[in-house]
């Protein structure tokens, strides 16, 4: 005669919460750094997540790499901590909550745009790059469409070079790099240590000017948005058609972004000592 031993029964499951799966629970670890990471006022690094999050460094920092990856956070060259990345950035610059500049940036915007006709975006420099926040299109004859998140070059637009003038020109060389830059038009520049040169000026005179160095025809001012400390966190810049209104030129333009991304800056804190531009700049 046969015996049929029994099946061995199956375990429990455990009382109270049931263990989530691994895909959802790698998920909410995600977004819980990235929440902590968004309440940080300086860079935060992987052990001290761990710590706070009562989590193993390994994991963490598998978590910290995916979300590096995706753009969603941003590692530090110099000290290997995280901070925000562009696409959270530019996730936040669509709703209510992002930086706290970008609502103030906007209403600046808007109003150059309605009078001046000219379009307006903010910037920030990434990972080395350069991305757009924000921006908002004149009701003109000539549209420039970008859209939050993009990058947008570092060479050859007004936002771009007031990015790179807020480095040192060691680090602006590194981050442009030993080869001829991209001739986006014939006007150009092309050469790294031509560029490196003329930040002098974009810093002496506070804000940066392009002549159809990206797109034909069009011309671009940008000046720096600072902090308290007086650190340059974002670019905001404008862009008009070089035809299209006598009015409308490098000199005119020049002074209404200075004094945006000044009202901008205030509003971060930031107390400059000289409040208008004294060195003038010339139409090409």
């Amino acid at each position: 005669m046969t015996v049929r031993r029994p099946l061995p029964a199956k375990p429990r499951a455990a009382r109270g919460k049931a263990k989530a799966p691994s895909g959802s629970l790698s998920l909410e670890r995600g977004l819980d750094i990235l929440e902590m990471i968004e309440t940080e006022s300086t860079d935060i690094g992987v052990r001290e997540i761990a710590r706070r999050l009562g989590l193993s460094p390994a994991i963490v920092q598998r978590l910290v790499s995916s979300l590096a990856a995706r753009g969603y956070i941003d590692k530090s060259a110099e000290t290997a901590r995280y901070r925000l990345g562009y696409r959270s950035l530019a996730l936040g610059a669509n709703g209510a909550h992002g930086p706290d500049y970008l609502t103030d940036a906007r209403r600046e915007l808007e109003r150059l745009a309605l009078e001046h006709r000219l379009n307006g975006f903010v910037a920030v420099m990434r990972g080395g790059r350069a991305i757009y926040l924000l921006a908002v299109q004149a009701d003109g004859p000539v549209a420039i469409k970008v859209s939050p998140g993009s990058e947008m070059p570092l060479h050859s637009t007004g936002a771009g070079k007031v990015l790179l003038a807020s480095m040192s020109d060691g680090e602006a060389r590194k981050t442009l790099g030993s080869g001829r830059l991209a001739a986006i038009t014939p006007q150009t520049i092309t050469d790294p240590a031509a560029l490196v040169a003329a930040l002098a000026k974009v810093r002496r005179q506070g804000f940066a000017t392009v002549a159809e160095e990206n797109i034909p025809g069009v011309l671009s001012v940008g000046a720096p948005i600072r902090d308290r400390a007086g650190q340059v966190v974002a670019a905001l810049s404008v862009a008009f058609p070089k035809y299209l209104d006598g009015e409308l030129t490098l000199r005119s333009v020049a002074p209404l972004v200075a004094d945006a991304a000044l009202r901008v800056s205030r509003t971060l804190g930031w107390q400059p000592q000289r409040l208008i531009p004294t060195d003038g700049t010339h139409d090409s």
